[in-house]
């Protein structure tokens, strides 16, 4: 997959269908569920590379971020696993003896084949199942940012509390919104993803707000880690997949954008296509301020009893 497909080749190919009419996308379709994104084939393989490019740039080639050396018989959860892309990699680089679960709300983009090891289900992160309480030695969560309310999360810090073992880890890898100051494309999507954030009742901070949230969840040893990567052309090829990802998550969520008439801010298609072109050239530029996005990686530890 990664030898075929790339963010650059993926942005290539929706800018020359950019005027053409846009595919129908799937969204999850549960009442309980605010996600902002897609669950589709072309999500899927967005993913995919979003977790690449996050793994090279943020964690250092690494799956696991958390002060843990995973042994025969213990068990991780991949909470909110999407593509499944994160417990894959973990797959190979663990023994079998190592039982992997990986859920999700829906699985309509889980991986059609993995190892004996892995199990994937459905399940939501707010409400994981009562027999996994003090089951699991780590859980990885990821790039919710778009999908939870306050209370969700909350109620997903506590679930995982609740399921991993005493001294179990839990590692979270969350990004945040652009900053307005990068140019005029910059400021005018940041101030429609406040407005839809704010519609979904999202929260668009949760990376500042997660430390102390595992805190009161009860979690020792929170350990937290931001990052600016490099956005635009001026950086390369870490700089080309994060601009082509961003481009390809707002491009995707035109779909809730204009459900509410585009918050008065963008009133056609054409001319949110214009926006997000004019977006990807002003990162490109570089600048005064080059362009840049903070994500943060967290780990933290339930007590040992």
């Amino acid at each position: 997959m990664h030898e075929m497909f790339s963010f650059s080749s993926l942005f290539s190919l929706t800018r020359l269908v950019r005027r053409a009419q846009q595919p129908q996308r799937v969204w999850p379709s549960s009442p309980d569920v605010h996600y902002i994104l897609p669950s589709d084939a072309k999500e899927k393989q967005r993913l995919e590379l979003q977790h690449s490019l996050l793994r090279r740039a943020l964690c250092d080639g690494k799956s696991v971020l958390a002060p843990i050396i995973l042994k025969p018989g213990d068990k991780v959860l991949d909470s909110g696993t999407g593509s499944g892309a994160w417990i894959l990699s973990l797959a190979e680089e663990v023994p079998p003896s190592i039982s992997l679960t990986a859920i999700d709300i829906q699985s309509n983009i889980f991986p059609r084949s993995f190892p004996k090891n892995v199990v994937f289900s459905i399940h939501s992160v707010t409400e994981l199942p009562g027999v996994w309480t003090n089951s699991y030695s780590l859980a990885n969560q990821r790039v919710l940012y778009a999908a939870l309310t306050e209370p969700q999360w909350s109620a997903a810090l506590s679930e995982i509390y609740r399921v991993l073992a005493p001294g179990g880890w839990v590692q979270i890898i969350e990004g945040s919104t652009i900053s307005t100051h990068m140019g005029p494309y910059s400021e005018k999507i940041g101030n429609i993803l406040g407005k839809l954030y704010a519609h979904k009742g999202l929260v668009i901070d949760v990376a500042k707000r997660l430390p102390d949230m595992l805190k009161r969840e009860g979690f020792i040893n929170v350990h937290s880690d931001t990052r600016a990567l490099p956005l635009g052309a001026w950086a390369d090829t870490d700089g080309l997949e994060l601009r082509d990802n961003l481009v390809s998550v707002y491009s995707a969520m035109r779909g809730p954008i204009f459900e509410t008439g585009g918050f008065g801010l963008v009133s056609s298609e054409r001319e949110y296509d214009d926006l997000l072109d004019g977006l990807a050239k002003e990162w490109d530029n570089g600048g005064d301020i080059p362009a840049s996005k903070d994500w943060t990686a967290m780990y933290a530890q339930k007590p040992a009893i």
